[in-house]
């Protein structure tokens, strides 16, 4: 798998996440047994705005970037990827802010996957 293909795959995931936090926040706040408020609504769509942003970049870097400063590019993602992966096996076993359920682990496995796809291929 290459590193371009990697990015491309973490920004559609990122998208994903972005669309959900934007456009149906009450749908991912049914799936941790949260009220919506407004204050929840407006920091989820920030939240979303702010992986929008992670996508639009993971997206065009294999465009704006030759390989080795892709390569450059991978160590930050990975680095990033793995903060993610932390703050959701924190929020899964020790918070209980998330109920670690299904959609909770795939969406960690899939965090971890790609900060080692990034790490691996950056060497």
């Amino acid at each position: 798998m290459s590193l371009s293909l990697i990015f491309r795959l973490q920004a559609t995931f990122a998208a994903i996440w972005a669309l959900q936090l934007v456009f149906l926040p009450s749908m991912v706040f049914a799936q941790y047994g949260w009220t919506p408020s407004l204050s929840l609504v407006a920091l989820a769509q920030a939240c979303g705005t702010a992986m929008a942003g992670l996508a639009i970049l993971n997206y065009g870097l294999p465009e704006w970037a030759d390989e080795d400063q892709l390569a450059v590019a991978a160590k930050s993602a990975s680095f990033i990827a793995a903060l993610f992966a932390v703050m959701q096996l924190y929020q899964i076993l020790i918070s209980g802010a998330a109920p670690g359920g299904a959609m909770d682990w795939v969406s960690t496995v899939v965090t971890v996957l790609f900060a080692l796809g990034f790490f691996i291929k950056s060497k």
